[in-house]
């Protein structure tokens, strides 16, 4: 790997790249930079190449656009002490003063309970950061398609139905599938969407239209965030797929390894090339809903927690320098400070019973048991 420092607005591959990942920048840049970023992914990507822009979108982002400078302002003036005197403490007085009369102080309240959860490490890159903008779709989209590129898509299957809208009346913009731009502007106005990670590929790119079963059993497939619905005379073939799927547990596990499971119970009933192609369209549905996790990678959680438990040596220097760890699916972990003390004792040279112990002549709150499944059930330990 070949890592390298430079200025965007000069800098230059050397070859056609397969993939371009630009996050955290294009909303946090000035228009030349903004310009600059878009010419690249347009005169750098490969014929087949993918490129990955977030972006904070409009009008979902209206009110924390006006809200930032004003809370900046507050925090800044002496009169305003009685607020808090800090961005942090300035945004959890104004949600509490918003009371929750009106969708307007709803609103507010949401936005500055993001800003006191982002806190201080990360506020000053992003929303209090010296420039933090947000552009509409539709001209995202139109900048976009002057570079020579086409939208795919959202990185997160999931973002592309936003949260907060019912699919079964989606059908209504059916019509606006011919207009991508419009009907993507059209979901983040019914949404409130702030934010998307977006996905281009070259306008003369190769496409395949539709989810073929080749395309699902790239993918390793794991529980979603939301627990999908089991409908009365459920499809015997979906029945199934789903027992195999949560007799994984939280593993994400490849499909065609699930397939081949869902095929063992079935027996003499499995029909290799119909039913492979009714699980494809029904896993990348469910996906699309939330309901299961698609990865490119998999990876399997152990279903008990093993007698000697480890983290790996990324999280071993994570616990031994006080900063969060990272579970099977790159998801950050925080702990109460002194807890990595207990963290880094997980080394593989301990037994559970004497890090019970530990836990209990240092952290005698500390739940130990159900801390302990916790981290194995997110794939921490080994």
């Amino acid at each position: 790997i070949l890592f390298e420092a430079a200025d965007l607005e000069h800098w230059r591959p050397s070859h056609p790249c397969d993939y371009l990942i630009i996050h955290g920048v294009f909303s946090w840049v000035a228009g030349p930079v903004k310009s600059r970023v878009l010419d690249l992914c347009g005169q750098m990507l490969s014929e087949s190449g993918i490129a990955c822009i977030s972006y904070n979108t409009l009008p979902g982002w209206s009110l924390k656009r006006d809200v930032a400078p004003l809370i900046r302002a507050l925090a800044a003036n002496p009169a305003a002490a009685g607020l808090g005197g800090s961005i942090e403490a300035v945004a959890a007085s104004l949600g509490e003063m918003a009371g929750s009369g009106t969708a307007h102080a709803v609103n507010l309240q949401a936005v500055c309970r993001e800003i006191v959860r982002k806190g201080r490490e990360v506020l000053p890159f992003d929303d209090f950061a010296p420039i933090c903008d947000a552009v509409y779709f539709g001209q995202f989209a139109e900048w976009a398609g002057q570079r020579g590129l086409r939208y795919l898509g959202e990185a997160n299957l999931r973002d592309n139905l936003p949260d907060g809208i019912d699919p079964r009346r989606l059908e209504r913009l059916a019509p606006l599938a011919t207009d991508p731009p419009l009907l993507q502007q059209t979901l983040d106005l019914l949404s409130g969407r702030t934010h998307r990670v977006s996905l281009f590929c070259r306008q003369d790119a190769p496409i395949e239209d539709g989810t073929t079963t080749a395309v699902v059993l790239q993918f390793a497939i794991g529980p979603g965030d939301i627990e999908l619905p089991s409908p009365a005379g459920e499809n015997p073939l979906i029945a199934t797929f789903r027992q195999v799927l949560a007799d994984a547990g939280n593993s994400c596990t490849p499909a065609q390894e699930l397939m081949i499971r869902t095929a063992e119970r079935l027996g003499g009933s499995w029909e290799p090339t119909r039913h492979s192609r009714e699980l494809a369209g029904w896993i990348f549905q469910a996906a699309r809903l939330g309901g299961l996790e698609l990865r490119a990678d998999g990876f399997e959680i152990p279903p008990r927690v093993v007698e000697r438990p480890s983290l790996s040596r990324l999280n071993q220097h994570f616990a031994e320098n006080a900063l969060p760890v990272v579970d099977s699916r790159h998801v950050s972990c925080r702990f109460p400070a002194g807890h990595e003390k207990l963290l880094a004792a997980m080394d593989g040279s301990r037994t559970t019973e004497e890090l019970a112990a530990l836990a209990r002549n240092g952290f005698p709150e500390l739940d130990f048991p159900r801390w302990l499944h916790h981290l194995a059930g997110r794939g921490i330990l080994s």
